[in-house]
């Protein structure tokens, strides 16, 4: 069974922005481009799914796994 964690915001500077999981033992940290693009700064429990957005911005991070 797959765990799954909330992505929170936690700073937006209207170009990009920043999201944090809210699990604290976790620690995943990204950032997010409105123009596109991601940037993982801290992976955290990298077998989590990890849900979140904002307006203009969904996402949804998961790893499948391999048959």
């Amino acid at each position: 069974m797959q765990t799954s964690h909330r992505l929170t915001i936690e700073a937006d500077n209207g170009d990009e922005v920043l999201f944090v999981c809210s699990t604290e033992s976790c620690g995943r940290r990204l950032i997010v481009k409105r123009s596109g693009g991601l940037v993982v700064l801290d992976h955290g429990d990298f077998f989590a799914t990890h849900t979140g957005g904002s307006p203009g911005i969904t996402m949804t991070v998961s790893v499948l796994p391999i048959d």
